[in-house]
């Protein structure tokens, strides 16, 4: 079905979207200019703003956060740990997928999952007993640790979603010496295909990552992140989330993994002064210092914030983002209330990679932030540079 949109005086594209369409799966389908193949060009892709997709991201699909059945008993006045002082701020760096993927102690089908942090899955029977991996964790609070920093959780590009797709190594490789590069040869065989990765490739930046979910299609994914952050609640520990809003895993007209750049083609991504794309993030530099960009960042930090009551965000390559953009996030996030919001936003800390190279160093194209733009801003940065 093709459902046609209209398009406001302001420039907004919408149509009525019946009841009948909750939780239904939609993509966009826009003709507009490509300056990549400079023609008039139809293409189909998924919501930017997408809050849920199918698996590997095909699809976006139409979700209510607001819905009971996707929030875990007590969501909303779970009680979440304090911080009396910024200074007090301690953090431990963490991979899901690594945390169990090899936990024996962990049921098989929860191994690389949210739901390996939750007691209640992992022992339905035995509702006080830990893993190896929580009870490490609570041994950590208990000397002094309050923050959990969660690699990339965002839907990223590079790890097939659905199990059967993801690619193993079948043999032992134990067998081997130590000194072999046999194994390293086979693991990187595969490592395009298989179950791992960082997560630093951003696709849709306001869905959770359905790889550790354990359905990848439809929205249990929502429930299960936020049933992974009050489990960490539980324990004490605050969260942080990984955000990667430097660059985008693809652009142009033909990845499916292109999103921002088939709505609008060549206005998020930054250029260099010969017209190409900058990459010096290591991908497709997005251009922050475009205000729907910004409001683009402002939106979806608001929305994890809110929607999943995580503590903090932990920026990558902050130092390529400008100080009005993050000087707006962090007003946008103080205005978060408990009453309206079920958050105190003022308790969210926001830190950062403020480094400062590529194309916007030395203020090459406006204050960017980097540490030394950063004094009285409110904002955490990395000491090295």
């Amino acid at each position: 079905e093709v459902v046609p949109m209209e398009c406001s005086e302001r420039g907004v594209w919408s149509c009525a979207r019946p009841a009948e369409w909750q939780d239904t799966a939609y993509k966009f389908r826009v003709t507009v200019f490509c300056p990549w193949t400079n023609q008039i060009e139809t293409m189909e892709a998924t919501d930017p703003y997408s809050r849920c997709t199918t698996a590997n991201g095909e699809r976006s699909i139409f979700v209510d956060l607001n819905s009971p059945v996707l929030m875990p008993p007590g969501w909303w006045d779970h009680p979440v740990p304090g911080l009396a002082h910024w200074t007090d701020v301690s953090v431990y760096e963490l991979h899901i997928r690594d945390f169990s993927a090899t936990d024996a102690s962990v049921p098989d089908h929860l191994r690389g999952k949210y739901r390996a942090f939750c007691r209640q899955h992992l022992y339905p029977q035995e509702p006080g007993r830990l893993s190896r991996g929580l009870a490490h964790l609570k041994s950590l609070q208990e000397a002094g640790l309050n923050h959990i920093h969660l690699l990339p959780t965002y839907d990223y590009g590079s790890v097939p979603e659905r199990p059967e797709e993801q690619a193993v190594v079948m043999e032992d490789l134990s067998r081997h010496g130590p000194d072999s590069e046999y194994q390293q040869g086979v693991v990187m065989s595969i490592a395009d295909r298989d179950a791992f990765n960082w997560g630093y490739d951003p696709v849709h930046y306001g869905v959770p990552e359905g790889s550790y979910s354990t359905a990848a299609d439809g929205p249990s994914r929502v429930l299960e992140f936020r049933e992974m952050v009050q489990s960490l609640h539980s324990l004490g520990l605050r969260v942080v989330l990984d955000v990667v809003y430097n660059h985008t895993f693809a652009s142009g007209p033909y990845s499916q993994n292109s999103v921002l750049d088939k709505i609008v083609p060549g206005y998020y991504h930054r250029r260099q002064e010969d017209g190409e794309m900058c990459h010096s993030t290591c991908c497709n530099n997005t251009a922050s210092e475009h205000r729907m960009f910004e409001r683009l960042m402002v939106e979806d930090l608001v929305h994890w914030a809110r929607d999943y009551k995580v503590d903090g965000f932990r920026f990558d390559i902050m130092g390529h983002h400008f100080v009005h953009n993050m000087t707006n996030i962090r007003n946008a996030i103080n205005a978060l209330t408990p009453e309206r919001d079920g958050v105190d936003g003022r308790h969210l800390y926001i830190y950062g990679e403020a480094w400062d190279f590529g194309e916007v160093a030395l203020n090459q194209r406006g204050r960017n932030a980097s540490q030394h733009n950063l004094g009285g801003s409110r904002l955490g940065a990395f000491n090295d540079r």
